[in-house]
């Protein structure tokens, strides 16, 4: 999967894809953003990382305690910042390939529970505005929500919730399973910047659900371009 992008778009505001969320009706129990850029090939020192990371968390309102945690392994050198408040927990990290030493990437992640207003489209413009002041190279940027029904609710509930997001995002289905044993649909719009590459395919839209037995409840993912971790 090859992500795609313009340069004029990487700072695109994107059609907000929490409109679609709004219409399941299902309350934001989490919103997850993640953003990843090409910070170019300039050799940067351990004070160079470790003060981008400092801007990177100052930008979020983040006071930082202390300095990143430094690790090595056999493919990459990883600056990391984590901080954890009452709702939210954010991680920064500087990342050098060891196969390409003078190439620099940044990651950020923040997490929101119970992002009832959707907070996290505030701080996702935020920083893409303090990225843009660092000049980067490419940026990739994920957005992802969960929410959840009491319950487990009919599969034929489950296409109506699916549908009504991809038709309020005007998106095209390119793959599906509607099978409650792996319900994923994947699909693409262009309201939305940015899409990766599959079989020659766009997609920018994917919406998961599941039931979960231990807390009797359904829930539902709705993510662009793709969602990433466990689901």
């Amino acid at each position: 999967m090859v992500t795609k992008y313009t340069t004029d778009r990487i700072f695109y505001r994107e059609m907000d894809i929490t409109d679609a969320f709004v219409v399941t009706d299902s309350g934001c129990l989490e919103s997850r953003m993640q953003i990843t850029v090409d910070y170019g090939t300039a050799f940067l020192t351990e004070h160079d990382k470790q003060a981008l990371i400092g801007y990177l968390a100052n930008s979020l309102g983040i006071r930082m305690e202390g300095a990143a945690d430094y690790q090595e392994n056999e493919v990459s050198q990883v600056y990391t910042y984590h901080k954890e408040a009452k709702r939210a927990a954010t991680t920064i990290k500087a990342i050098t390939l060891r196969q390409d030493t003078s190439r620099t990437y940044l990651y950020t992640e923040l997490v929101i529970q119970n992002d009832v207003n959707f907070d996290i489209l505030s701080y996702r413009d935020i920083l893409l505005e303090a990225l843009k002041d660092l000049q980067v190279v490419q940026s990739e940027t994920t957005m992802q929500f969960l929410g959840a029904y009491e319950g487990e609710l009919p599969l034929e509930r489950w296409d109506r919730i699916a549908n009504s997001m991809i038709k309020e995002l005007g998106g095209k289905i390119i793959y599906e399973n509607r099978d409650k044993e792996l319900y994923t649909i994947y699909a693409y719009s262009s309201q939305l910047p940015e899409y990766v590459s599959v079989d020659q395919k766009k997609i920018n839209i994917q919406v998961a659900m599941r039931y979960e037995e231990d807390n009797n409840r359904t829930v539902v993912y709705l993510a662009t371009p793709l969602l990433r971790g466990d689901w």
